[in-house]
């Protein structure tokens, strides 16, 4: 008879709870955009040095003013050809004057943890948050090849299929609030990729085992320099008093 009485009370404390604990929170909803480049076995070899546009939106939910939950979806576009390159074995044609191209759309969601370790001018009526993030996604987009060639051509990738493909998203940014609601951050946002195909050079069938590339590097990577503007919802736009945990 006591476990029966004590059962409800016992839900109702954990609802009470759990309905607190979310009160305390505040969320971020707006755009994130900004420029990405691609970093592989194919162009340029700079790991930073944006090329093509990406646009997406991103959510977050704040815990405390250090410590926020966030996702984000993105539409992006990765490219790069070998005549971009300025080294001296892709950029002159690879010992056979050929060049390599591809253009490759993905969707991307990603879901991660983002801290602030440290902010700047905190007793300002603007500080800016210096902030960190890493976690999991996932893309989806184009499968490729290049189709085998005899040398002295430019070769663009063909489409053979789909696939998704699990990422690490990580990256670091500065943001602060415009107004009372409004957030503006900046950050820089490598992708590893848990592939080596995002650019055709290294299809995993088994028939498309003759179009490998040789000298390939490691998995492909890919960069973000993003922009993000976002919306306070709840507790903690610039004018009001944070409640943390």
């Amino acid at each position: 008879m006591r476990l029966k009485s004590l059962l409800p009370l016992s839900i109702a404390l954990c609802i009470t709870s759990i309905t607190t604990f979310a009160q305390d929170k505040s969320y971020d909803i707006g755009l994130y955009l900004g420029g990405v480049n691609y970093y592989g076995e194919i162009g340029k070899k700079n790991f930073v040095a944006p090329n093509r546009a990406f646009l997406g939106i991103i959510g977050k939910m704040n815990f405390n003013e250090k410590l926020s939950a966030r996702a984000s979806l993105t539409y992006m576009t990765l490219y790069d050809d070998d005549r971009d390159a300025e080294d001296g074995y892709r950029g002159t044609g690879r010992n056979s004057s050929l060049y390599y191209s591809f253009d490759n759309s993905h969707l991307e969601l990603t879901a991660a943890l983002e801290y602030v370790p440290f902010s700047f001018f905190k007793s300002s009526y603007n500080p800016i948050d210096f902030y960190v993030y890493g976690g999991i996604g996932a893309i989806y987009g184009d499968e490729l090849y290049y189709p085998l060639s005899a040398g002295f051509e430019d070769v663009q990738a063909v489409k053979y299929g789909t696939r998704t493909r699990m990422i690490i998203p990580f990256g670091a940014g500065f943001k602060t609030f415009i107004g009372s609601q409004f957030m503006l951050g900046i950050e820089l946002a490598p992708r590893y990729n848990f592939s080596d195909n995002l650019d055709g050079s290294h299809p995993d069938e088994e028939q498309l085992k003759p179009n490998q590339l040789p000298n390939f590097i490691n998995n492909d990577w890919y960069t973000y320099i993003g922009l993000t503007l976002t919306y306070r919802i709840g507790k903690g736009g610039r004018n009001a008093c944070y409640c943390t945990l």
